[in-house]
Parts: C-alpha cells; sequence; structure tokens
C-alpha cells in the first residue's frame, strides 16, 4: 500500500488481451463516467498493449459503455453552474474531448451572461458595496476566475452596478 491509504493500480494480467482489456474498461466506466482519451491513457498505465487497448475502447463505444459527447454533455451540466466557457471547455479539453463535442455541449447551457450576472448577484447577496468601484472588485475577479471572459466581467458589473444604482442600494451603505 501507498501513503495515503491508496492502493497502488493493478497491473494488466493478460496485456496483450482485448477482452481483458475491455473487462477492465467496462469495470472503470461502471464506477465513473470517462472519456475516450482518459480510459485510454489509464488502460496503456495499467500495462494494456496498445492494439488492446483500441480494440476494448472500440467494443465499449459500440456496446453504449462509451461516449465522449454524453460525456461531455454531463460535466458541461454539472460544471455550468459556476463557471464560464473557457475554464469548462479548458477542463474538457484536458480529459481529451474533441472541439466539436465540446462545442456542442456548450451550446446546450444557459447562455454565458445570463449565468454570470446570476453568479454576480449572488456573489454581491452577501456583501454591500458602497459604490460602483467596490462592486466590480468584488465581482470582477470572481467571475473571471471562474473562466468568465473579461468583457463579459466588464459588462457583468455594468448591469449589475446600474440594477444598484436604479434601487438605491448604494445610497443605502
Amino acid at each position: 500500500m501507498r501513503s495515503g491509504g491508496r492502493r497502488a493500480s493493478p497491473t494488466a494480467r493478460q496485456p496483450e488481451s482485448p477482452d481483458a482489456a475491455y473487462a477492465e474498461a467496462v469495470k472503470r466506466l461502471a464506477r465513473q463516467p470517462q472519456s475516450r482519451a482518459t480510459l485510454a491513457l489509464r488502460l496503456a498505465r495499467m500495462g494494456y498493449a496498445d492494439e488492446a487497448v483500441r480494440g476494448a475502447l472500440d467494443r465499449a463505444q459500440a456496446d453504449g459503455y462509451l461516449d465522449d459527447q454524453e460525456f461531455a454533455a454531463s460535466l458541461v451540466r454539472r460544471r455550468s453552474q459556476g463557471r464560464g466557457h473557457a475554464l469548462i471547455a479548458q477542463e474538457l479539453r484536458a480529459k481529451g474531448i474533441e472541439d466539436l463535442d465540446a462545442v456542442a455541449a456548450l451550446a446546450d447551457v444557459e447562455p454565458e451572461g445570463e449565468r454570470a450576472l446570476n453568479l454576480g448577484r449572488v456573489l454581491l447577496a452577501r456583501k454591500q458595496p458602497a459604490n460602483p468601484d467596490e462592486l466590480r472588485a468584488i465581482v470582477g475577479p470572481r467571475l473571471s476566475r471562474r473562466g468568465f471572459s473579461s468583457g463579459l466581467v466588464y459588462r457583468t458589473c455594468l448591469t449589475l452596478s446600474d440594477e444598484w444604482q436604479a434601487a438605491g442600494a448604494f445610497d443605502r451603505v
């Protein structure tokens, strides 16, 4: 056993066998959905031959266990509440999702402007900025860190500032 209580990853008993690699792939996919690229890397690290990995992944995909489009859509649904397109797209690329699948998955979520505005409102719910500059200092960096573009962050801060100004919220501080 390695430190931290995690066991060392098992090694392939039959490294040339596509059937053994397929069984391992299905076992891993049952635990957690993965992209084709991530699963291929894990199987290769376990010692399965490239040909066995390719055969296992093709079979898993044909049997419906492995679907990069569905994986991308699922990841986008989970991450989209508090993150911008850029950060989600970066995570998809890191997991080996093709750009076309990433774009399709990102197109199905709520428009990014609405998400940024809603998140900005949530961030301001616990704060009482005294002026528009303070509002920008609270909201701007947080939205940027969550992967929203600088232009969208700027527009969101202006909209929120206008909302607070119209509601007289700056006067109450």
